[in-house]
């Protein structure tokens, strides 16, 4: 089968961040010390393997037909990263790293949601997963790249703490887009 894509999900109130390998294949190293709001998940600018990282904020990009692993942890509550049309969840826990792997089947958007009630902006956390053609991803993937110059610069901005996103109205229930197992072996 095609190798995992390998993404860390690193969820705080009100939002989820996400970091992937850049062309490298190799994360950078975190401190929590490093820390942010222009570096929310600590990534020390000084290792080497983090030149290439992506680092996004509320939008998750994966390629079609391509097993994704999300590795789950939490800065501050516990949170629950939620697909719902793909019927996806998995809890995020502060001191925890808690893997859940999908294959997403289709291109398009569904809608990441937190699916832990985990403080007064909790009905604001959510989040757009994007699946992309192979071709779109690797765009995506150079695109970012080169906007940001590595994974310092492409930190989108972080709401302030307890500052909650405003919710995007759903016109219509996304259709289900992944098939999924509990487990890789499963």
């Amino acid at each position: 089968g095609k190798e995992a894509l390998l993404v860390h999900v690193v969820a705080q109130q009100f939002s989820f961040n996400y970091h992937l390998p850049g062309a490298d294949g190799q994360f950078a190293r975190r401190d929590v010390n490093l820390v942010s709001n222009s570096n929310p998940l600590g990534i020390d600018p000084s290792d080497p393997a983090g030149k290439d990282d992506i680092v996004t904020t509320g939008e998750l990009h994966v390629p079609v037909d391509r097993p994704v692993i999300a590795e789950l942890s939490s800065k501050d509550v516990i949170h629950d990263f939620f697909l719902p049309s793909m019927r996806i969840a998995g809890d995020a826990i502060p001191g925890s790293l808690i893997p859940i792997w999908f294959t997403p089947v289709k291109t398009g958007t569904d809608e990441i949601i937190c699916g832990q009630l985990c403080g007064l902006g909790h009905y604001g956390m959510k989040g757009t997963l994007v699946v992309d053609t192979p071709q779109d991803y690797q765009a995506w993937l150079k695109e970012r790249a080169e906007l940001a110059g590595g994974a310092q610069g492409a930190a989108s901005p972080s709401p302030s703490p307890g500052a909650p996103q405003q919710p995007q109205p759903q016109n219509k229930p996304p259709a289900p887009a992944a098939s999924a197992s509990p487990s890789p072996s499963g």
